[in-house]
């Protein structure tokens, strides 16, 4: 997969996260603790785009699964 078209796909993911983060019925501490996580993935694109899709795929398969990463 060619590098803008893999930013744009996990552009496009950390959106959506983001928005099923905002949407869960969880503790302003659990939501303020998974954004986190998300700006980390963000951050982590900056520097290695192929390791941000893969803790962003595994943020939200944990989300999928109904258990929050809140490590």
């Amino acid at each position: 997969m060619e590098v803008a078209a893999l930013y744009a796909l996990v552009a496009e993911r950390l959106k959506q996260a983001h928005a099923r983060v905002h949407a869960l019925n969880v503790s302003v501490d659990a939501k303020t603790a998974l954004t986190r996580q998300l700006l980390i993935v963000t951050e982590t694109a900056k520097r290695d785009l192929p390791e941000a899709a893969r803790r962003l795929s595994r943020f939200v398969h944990d989300l999928d699964e109904g258990h929050p990463p809140l490590d």
